[in-house]
């Protein structure tokens, strides 16, 4: 298993570059890709919730806010340089362990249905797409809609429990 920690202050400048390139994927299936640059390590750590890093330099990153008395995983990106190593599999594991060690039952996120890297990819980690999305996650889909995710394909919610597979 590789390595990943929770982020230290030291981590933080670096996330929003690792997330800007791993941005640039998207580049190879959307046509035209418009959304406001990443937020800042430093806003990110602002928000409740955790992040989780691997590599020293920073290499990839989970965020995960506390949202609705839940565990939401907003955010997972890996520098495509650093790909296909299994260090988005590292992350989503560290992410259900972390969960888990903060008393939580399950951990959510919002993605693309049909991108490769997203709803395929979270399938092979065990979550399963929601049939009735929860209430507290409108807001999250109005940011979706606000800076165009929509507009590039269909967005579905997805769940896992928080232990970690076996």
């Amino acid at each position: 298993m590789t390595d990943v920690r929770l982020a230290t202050a030291a981590d933080l400048p670096g996330l929003a570059a690792v997330e800007a390139s791993g941005d640039t994927l998207f580049e190879t299936v959307f046509d035209e890709v418009h959304w406001p640059p990443p937020p800042s390590g430093k806003e990110r750590a602002a928000e409740p919730g955790f992040l989780l890093v691997t590599g020293e330099p920073v290499v990839g990153f989970a965020h995960v806010l506390e949202l609705g008395g839940g565990w939401h995983l907003e955010q997972l990106v890996v520098d495509p340089a650093h790909g296909r190593r299994g260090l988005g599999t590292s992350l989503v594991d560290g992410v259900c362990r972390e969960v888990t060690l903060r008393g939580g039952r399950e951990v959510t996120l919002r993605t693309f249905a049909d991108v490769p890297w997203n709803a395929p990819f979270y399938e092979r980690q065990g979550f399963v797409e929601l049939e009735a999305e929860p209430d507290w996650m409108a807001p999250l889909r109005a940011a979706e809609e606000r800076i165009g995710l929509t507009r590039l394909g269909r967005r579905i919610a997805m769940v896992r429990t928080s232990a970690p597979l076996v």
